[in-house]
C-alpha cells in the first residue's frame, strides 16, 4: 500500500493537462498575486525539497525567476517580454509530502500554465558563451580530502558559518569552523560588491556553473579537470546596483548587508583577474548552441486564486 505521501502525490497531478494533452502535476494549493507597485515584497522566493520548509514554497519573485526555476534554466536562456525581468508576484505554494525537486519544478510549470497563460517552447540558438581552460601555470588548487558533506539543503536549526575579519581585512571563516559544504558572502558597499566564496569539494562543472550565474553567460568547463576542490576566490564588482546573486548553500541565506568594507580594504580584483591570479583558471569568449526557452504568449496579470 502506498505511503501517505505518496498518494498526495499522485492524487495533486489531475488538475492541469500539458498542451501535449499529458497530465500534468500541480500544488496541492498556490496563492498568486502581484506585487504592490513600490514594494518588494516578503522576501526572495525559499522553501521546497532540500530545504528547512520541504512543504511550502512561499515569496516574492519575478516571472523570470519562477521560469528559472521551474524549467532549470538560466537568466540567459529566457526570452520573452521585458517586464518578465521587473514585475514581480508574491507567491504562497504547498508542495505534497514527499515531492522532489524535480515534481516541484513540474508544479511550477503547471502554475505558470494555468494562472498566467504561459505558452513557450524551447530552440537552439547560437550564443556568446566562456570556455573555462586551465591558465598557462596550471591549476593553483588541490583535490579536496574532506569527506561528502551535508546533502543539498540545511537542517532545520543549521547555523551558517560565522565570519570574521581576516589577515587581508576580507571576511574569513572562524577559525576551526567545519563547514561541509560551499559558502558564500555578498557584501554591498558604496564603491561596489565584494564576494567571497569558501569551495567545499566542488567539481569544475559546479564552478563553472556558478560563473555562468555571476556572468549571466554560459561557462563551459573545458579543464579536463575530474576532481572535487577546495579552495577559496574573493573578487569584486564596481556598481552596487541591480540583484545580488543568490547561489550559494542555502540558496536563500546569503549573508548579504551593507558594509563599508570596499572604501577601507584593497578590494579584490574583477572575476577574470581574480580566477586566473587566484585559482590559475582562465576564460576565453567563444560561441555555441544554447537550448533557449522562448516565450511566445503570458499575461501580466495571474487569474483569481
Amino acid at each position: 500500500m502506498p505511503s501517505r505521501g505518496l498518494a498526495l502525490v499522485v492524487l495533486s497531478a489531475c488538475a492541469v493537462l500539458a498542451q501535449n494533452g499529458q497530465v500534468r502535476p500541480s500544488f496541492e494549493v498556490a496563492a498568486v498575486k502581484p506585487v504592490k507597485p513600490g514594494s518588494t515584497g516578503s522576501g526572495p522566493l525559499r522553501g521546497g525539497p532540500g530545504t528547512s520548509s520541504p512543504g511550502q514554497l512561499s515569496g516574492a519573485a519575478t516571472l523570470k525567476t519562477l521560469l528559472m526555476r521551474a524549467y532549470d534554466l538560466k537568466n540567459y536562456q529566457i526570452a520573452g517580454p521585458a517586464w518578465m525581468d521587473s514585475e514581480r508576484y508574491e507567491i504562497a505554494a504547498k508542495i505534497p509530502a514527499g515531492a522532489d525537486k524535480a515534481l516541484v519544478s513540474l508544479m511550477l510549470q503547471s502554475l505558470l500554465a494555468e494562472r498566467f497563460g504561459l505558452q513557450a517552447r524551447r530552440e537552439t540558438r547560437e550564443l556568446p558563451v566562456y570556455a573555462m581552460l586551465v591558465a598557462r601555470d596550471g591549476p593553483k588548487f588541490k583535490e579536496s580530502s574532506a569527506a561528502p558533506g551535508m546533502p543539498d539543503g540545511a537542517p532545520a536549526g543549521f547555523a551558517a558559518p560565522r565570519l570574521v575579519n581576516g589577515p587581508d581585512g576580507l571576511p574569513g571563516l572562524q577559525p576551526g569552523s567545519d563547514w561541509p559544504r560551499t559558502a558564500e558572502v555578498v557584501l554591498a558597499g558604496s564603491d561596489g560588491i565584494l564576494y567571497k566564496l569558501w569551495a567545499r569539494r566542488e567539481t569544475m562543472p559546479e564552478i563553472a556553473d556558478r560563473l555562468s550565474a555571476q556572468l549571466d553567460r554560459a561557462v563551459l568547463d573545458q579543464t579536463e579537470l575530474k576532481g572535487r576542490y577546495d579552495f577559496t576566490l574573493a573578487w569584486s564588482v564596481e556598481s552596487a546596483g541591480g540583484t545580488i546573486p543568490r547561489t550559494a548553500f542555502p540558496p536563500d541565506q546569503i549573508e548579504s548587508r551593507s558594509t563599508p568594507i570596499m572604501s577601507e580594504v584593497s578590494p579584490p580584483p574583477d572575476l577574470f583577474t581574480a580566477l586566473k591570479a587566484q585559482l590559475g583558471l582562465r576564460l576565453s569568449p567563444r560561441r555555441g548552441p544554447l537550448e533557449m526557452l522562448i516565450v511566445d504568449r503570458v499575461e501580466k496579470t495571474p487569474t483569481g486564486n
